[in-house]
């Protein structure tokens, strides 16, 4: 009878504990092991997370704003139906009541999804509320100082790389827009907003505007950190949904719920 063959257990325990790391890295989060550089990857579905109630006038800051006179005029006579200054929208003259684009500053404050889709030229970003995109261009061009058309509803944007933070420049915005929910104002002459976007974990996006309006106030201001957090793919919240503010829709909803709820009609 043939002795059977002694099977040494060092080389097989050394195999199985090299499966076992790889089956491990594998089940990390890919942003885990991404380098510095990879972290410019943006891409994804994300939700703002901030919280703005108790801020004093803007969705935007947790101080004061420096207004000129005539920013605190237009910001007067914005009357809006949510925060501090709140009014019953019906008596308000809020541009969404009337179905107009919410804009894009007003957009990234609002708690809807919205997706980031990167290409080597630029960065489309894509808005569940008015189902309305923007450009970020990223190919290396100039900011442009005057605009053969325009003034646009989601401004003109281009953005440059800073190590892992994407720094937006964005300008011929339209005037008639609010900021916020709140109503803070801004020109479509004097503004141009810089943005930083920077990721700070797999799930976590964070974004700081800086406004300079002299129009509308006395010097430049930065917001608070707004906070954005990545929807799971596999979620309803990460296929973002068709949601447009049809005015036949819109004009139905004031004639039945605004306007009788102020007892206009």
């Amino acid at each position: 009878m043939t002795a059977r063959a002694r099977i040494n257990p060092i080389p097989l325990m050394a195999g199985l504990t090299a499966l076992i790391l790889v089956q491990v890295s594998l089940s990390q989060p890919i942003f885990a092991q991404q380098s510095d550089a990879a972290t410019t990857d943006l891409s994804g579905v994300w939700m703002p997370v901030t919280r703005t109630r108790g801020f004093p006038i803007s969705q935007w800051s947790p101080e004061a704003l420096p207004f000129t006179a005539d920013g605190r005029a237009m910001f007067d006579a914005n009357i809006p139906g949510k925060g501090p200054r709140e009014t019953p929208p019906a008596l308000g003259n809020d541009p969404i009541g009337t179905a107009n684009p919410p804009g894009l500053y007003r957009t990234l404050v609002y708690p809807r999804p919205w997706e980031f889709i990167q290409t080597e030229e630029k960065i489309i970003q894509t808005f569940e509320w008015g189902k309305h995109w923007r450009s970020i261009w990223t190919d290396g061009r100039a900011v442009a100082e005057e605009m053969v058309s325009g003034p646009y509803w989601y401004g003109y944007s281009v953005g440059r790389w800073e190590g892992d933070t994407l720094i937006v420049t964005t300008n011929n915005l339209d005037g008639r827009q609010w900021m916020d929910e709140w109503g803070t104002p801004i020109s479509e002459y004097d503004a141009v907003v810089e943005e930083r976007w920077r990721r700070v974990g797999a799930d976590r996006l964070e974004l700081t505007i800086t406004v300079r309006d002299a129009q509308v106030y006395e010097r430049a201001w930065t917001s608070t950190v707004m906070a954005y957090e990545r929807q799971a793919q596999d979620s309803v919240a990460g296929e973002p949904i068709e949601q447009i503010f049809a005015p036949i829709d819109e004009m139905l909803f004031n004639a039945t719920v605004r306007d009788p709820a102020e007892g206009l009609r």
